[in-house]
């Protein structure tokens, strides 16, 4: 180990026994849990700041989580007297927000290009009726969704029309529940 890695590690040992101090009001399951929770936020932005090519700054990321004894104090409340839990974690915050983020705009994309897609489908049907469909083959080991410039030979079209409506419904409720989906997200930026 480097000397650096010395002084992280004692650093953390001791902002950690300074924790458990504070968290002695507990039960020594609740202390040991939250300063399992604590060990893991600094050692994934630890994971963070290394997997982005910068060296971990052990200092700055235990003066994220504040002071100890107030850290402790805010973990007690929340777990005996059912206080909203800390959220005084920038450096962790910033981590959630951005992933919160990209993860909504993903989402986003994807359900509605799904919802846009299928809709797309049940139109298409109206303008190329032979070529829009559900074929199986013959033996039903596989089927063939989707647009196709030549029908597969001898087999018939699954469901007709009734892609349309399928379709269409399909294309609302994926729409929905993608709006549901975001506004959860939202509640978490």
């Amino acid at each position: 180990m480097h000397q650096s890695e010395l002084n992280h590690n004692e650093m953390i040992h001791s902002y950690l026994n300074e924790l458990r101090r504070y968290l002695v009001r507990l039960a020594p399951h609740e202390a040991q849990e939250v300063i399992r929770e604590i060990e893991s936020h600094l050692f994934d932005v630890m994971d963070q700041q290394t997997a982005a090519g910068q060296t971990a700054d052990v200092a700055a990321i235990l003066s994220g989580f504040g002071n100890a004894r107030q850290l402790a104090a805010l973990y007690v409340a929340h777990i005996e007297e059912g206080a909203p839990p800390p959220l005084g974690f920038r450096a962790i915050q910033s981590v959630k927000k951005s992933v919160t983020a990209s993860l909504y705009f993903a989402m986003a994309v994807f359900g509605f290009s799904m919802a846009f897609a299928l809709l797309f489908v049940a139109g298409a049907k109206f303008l190329l009726p032979e070529s829009v469909g559900v074929w199986s083959t013959p033996h039903g080991n596989s089927i063939v969704v989707g647009f196709v410039s030549v029908p597969p030979m001898a087999t018939p079209e699954v469901m007709g029309w009734w892609i349309v409506p399928v379709a269409t419904a399909l294309a609302i409720g994926v729409a929905l529940l993608t709006r549901k989906v975001l506004s959860v997200l939202k509640q978490h930026m």
